[in-house]
């Protein structure tokens, strides 16, 4: 796949990704479940979300070549 179109799905992930845990983290203190500090716009939530952006990235680059 082109790096270019890689680097966007790339992102597109990220902003899906830091958006569900965003989410996710409206929904758990809604319920009061949770560490008494949680909050949207954590570290915990940006590092989810680029760990898997660049999972993504990575799987959509495809093997690296293989060098004789």
């Amino acid at each position: 796949m082109n790096d270019f179109v890689a680097l966007l799905l790339a992102a597109l992930t990220f902003c899906l990704g830091y958006w569900a845990a965003g989410w996710a983290v409206r929904f758990a203190v809604r319920l009061d479940l949770g560490h008494a500090h949680l909050g949207e716009g954590s570290t915990a939530q940006l590092c989810l979300a680029l760990a898997v952006a660049v999972a993504a990235w990575r799987l959509a680059r495809g093997p690296a070549p293989v060098r004789a």
